[in-house]
This record gives C-alpha cells, structure tokens and sequence, in this order.
C-alpha cells in the first residue's frame, strides 16, 4: 500500500489518498503521540508516561510569543525511500519513521478500525 496524494487536511490533521482510494485522515497529535521510533517506543514501555498514557514531549515555543498551547504539527515532512515519511515536528522530535504500513494501520476510519 503506498500514497498517492499527501496533503494537509487542517492546520492540525493529514490526509492521505492510498493507492487503492481509501482516504485517511490523520491528527498530528495522535501521529506524534505513536511515534514509533527507539526512545518513543522506550518511554510508552516505561513508567515515565503521563497519567493519560501520553508521551511527555515538550512543545517549544518561540521567543516573544505568550505561554499558550502550541499545537503539535509538522515543521516538514521527508519521504524515506519508497517506503515511510520523516517528520520534523515542531518540538524537535524527528527520530521516527512512518512506513507507510504503520500509517495505513493507523487509520482509524470506522473501515479500518470496526468496533
């Protein structure tokens, strides 16, 4: 299964057009959060998550801006081969890579998840 279109849905979500048309919306957060790399991988393992089960990242936030939520996103998006993405995000994290089966299981339409 492989892409045939990459877009950004939203300012907070991706969309991806597979190969056989299936249609997969993505929230970055979510995309961030199962980040499938070693240390993301570790930390998910350990006891150092969160009381949500979340991974601990820090967003950083530029100089001169108020302390507000910074949403997760992308700062950019690598293809890897013919096979996966890279993502850059925007708390410097960028150690992951999204083959492109990772991603489709991912999915969580009501097709690809049933209840």
């Amino acid at each position: 299964m492989k892409p045939k279109e990459i877009s950004e849905f939203s300012d907070t979500a991706l969309l991806i057009v597979w190969d056989d048309g299936h249609e997969s919306i993505y929230i970055y957060e979510d995309l961030r959060q199962s980040c499938p790399c070693a240390s993301c991988d570790e930390l998910r393992k350990s006891s150092k998550i969160g009381r949500e089960g979340k991974l601990p990242f820090k967003r950083i936030i530029p100089m001169g801006t108020s302390l507000q939520k910074v949403e997760i996103k992308p700062d950019r998006m690598d293809p890897v081969g013919l096979y996966a993405l890279r993502f850059k995000w925007n708390d410097g994290h960028e150690t992951g890579i999204y083959s492109f089966d990772f991603l489709r299981k991912l999915c969580m339409c009501e097709k690809c998840q049933p209840a």
